[in-house]
């Protein structure tokens, strides 16, 4: 059996594209990578040279 992996979308010159994670992780880290950045509407987030997943933003019930 295959294990599931995690792609990341990545855009870059109007070209999209999905890549693994740690390769998509180590393209953004590079400082000159192409263009290559996560588009607006990504699931993920690059902070502090990673890549981890956006946090919902749950809602104030008012309780």
């Amino acid at each position: 059996m295959n294990a599931k992996t995690t792609t990341v979308t990545l855009v870059a010159n109007g070209v999209t594209r999905e890549f693994e994670f740690s390769h998509a992780e180590r393209l953004l880290r590079m400082p000159r990578n192409g263009g290559w950045h996560l588009p607006e509407k990504s699931k993920f987030e690059f902070v502090d040279y990673g890549l981890r997943r956006r946090q919902d933003k749950k809602g104030n019930s008012g309780k």
